[in-house]
């Protein structure tokens, strides 16, 4: 944990877990001294959201004269190469945060690259016959990560007022006290000395930024793994539906990326996702095709349940989802867990994305919540144009407007993913029978849908 020490010039200083390097060096070079820059924001991580985040604050009107810089670890710049096939990590990018993106002008970058539109989506589970579809036109849109990040880097290199650094670990945090004037001082691992009077942490699950604030955190790992890989069907009929489907240890999804391609995202218990990886090709798709197309094990109470429903006509049975015959690429995996920090905010400081919050990828909502960061910080800073930047006020509503979005969001997917993880009859009996129900009812299925497309 880190140490927090209050220092008589106002700052709370952290001091970082290792030595620093300077004082491992030879006396004589201890007189280095590297004089600060000053910045009116700094956003540290890039990717996605921290991309998306530099973008948006550069292009408001009130913060045209204003500095920023962008910190990204990374020292590869994410590249657009169609020839090396399609992108591991996906996203389904909602119809709200496709809006925010085309306001900022990356949407046009997008459609010069790749993106795949689908309208219907379907939802079904391995012990009930129970389905429940969901239709819009678009219901989402398919896009790889590597595509909206060169997108928004494109319009970020091309903005005056946007600095970005690659390659740049920061090594300290000095947080001033809460409600001063005083700004944010950040040591980089370079030696260089950051001012400046906006921190924005937008640095993953592990954020340094979010430890520096000191905050609870929500969180634990599912004991699952995430494989993802792209899978090609002869069945290009379908290249407009999306399909998902409940096991009892974990989802397993399919996203249409067009001409008879997808992109699978199956969630697994740990060791079967193991097994998994050592699979040749067809083994695994051997695997994937029996996950998504065997028969449903029904418990006897269901079953009765299930004949009663489809007599009425309120069944909806599973689709015949598309044979996979091959592999396009390789396969890879990653840990699954959930987090939600206490306070999204600290002394001139805000976190976005997973820095904030993490979620279970079965909902497709991950980024889709970071960008709804994104925009609501955007919108507190827009709206109180005479604050000034860091204001805790201004932190103070974006903080709480941006819970009471996330925070039941954050609960329904958690809950979900515990829901179907079991096979025990009474509960696959009554989230049956819900699920049964919520599919005849018009205003409480479209509150669904206006939620996973905004």
């Amino acid at each position: 944990k880190a140490v927090v020490s209050t220092q008589s010039t106002g700052l709370r200083r952290i001091r970082s877990l290792s030595p620093s390097p300077l004082l491992t060096q030879p006396c004589s070079r201890l007189s280095v001294v590297h004089p600060s820059q000053t910045y009116d924001v700094v956003i540290v991580g890039g990717g996605l959201i921290g991309n998306a985040a530099a973008v948006a604050l550069a292009l408001q009107e009130t913060l045209e004269n204003k500095k920023m810089l962008l910190l990204d670890q990374s020292e590869h710049e994410p590249t657009f190469e169609p020839e090396k096939g399609y992108n591991l990590r996906v996203i389904n990018l909602t119809v709200g945060n496709q809006k925010f993106l085309d306001q900022i002008g990356a949407w046009d970058r997008i459609k010069d690259m790749r993106f795949h539109t689908y309208d219907k989506i379907y939802n079904w589970e391995s012990n009930s016959n129970h389905t429940i579809s969901f239709t819009a036109d678009p219901m989402g849109y398919i896009v790889e990560n590597n595509v909206i990040e060169s997108g928004l880097l494109e319009i970020a290199r091309n903005l005056h007022n946007v600095e970005i650094r690659r390659g740049e670990q920061v090594s300290q945090i000095n947080l001033p006290l809460e409600q001063t004037t005083q700004q944010v001082t950040l040591n980089l691992a370079s030696g260089d000395v950051i001012e400046t009077d906006l921190l924005i942490g937008a640095d993953g699950a592990n954020s340094t930024v979010r430890k520096t604030l000191d905050v609870p955190v929500v969180s634990w790992m599912y004991d699952q793994q995430g494989i993802v890989c792209t899978l090609k069907s002869p069945c290009t009929d379908k290249a407009d539906v999306a399909y998902q489907r409940f096991l009892t240890s974990g989802p397993i999804a399919l996203l249409p990326l067009g001409e008879g391609l997808f992109s699978l995202v199956w969630s697994c218990k740990s060791a079967i996702a193991n097994e998994l990886m050592s699979l040749c090709d067809e083994e695994f798709i051997a695997r994937a095709n029996n996950a998504l197309q065997k028969s449903a094990v029904v418990p006897p109470a269901v079953a009765a349940m299930e004949t009663v429903s489809d007599y009425m006509g309120m069944l909806e049975y599973p689709p015949q989802t598309p044979l996979i015959t091959e592999i396009e690429g390789p396969r890879a995996k990653f840990p699954l867990g959930f987090s939600n920090s206490a306070r999204y905010i600290g002394p001139r400081t805000a976190l976005l994305g997973d820095a904030a919050h993490r979620v279970h990828p079965l909902a497709g909502q991950g980024a889709n919540i970071g960008f709804r960061g994104v925009q609501q910080l955007v919108k507190n800073i827009k709206n109180n144009p005479n604050k000034q930047l860091g204001d805790y006020k201004v932190l103070n509503s974006y903080e709480s407007a941006l819970q009471r979005q996330v925070t039941p969001m954050l609960c329904f997917i958690d809950g979900m993913q515990k829901l179907y993880s079991t096979s025990f009859d009474p509960i696959v009996a009554a989230r049956s029978y819900g699920l049964g129900i919520v599919n005849q009812l018009p205003f409480l299925k479209n509150s669904i849908l206006d939620q996973a497309r905004g």
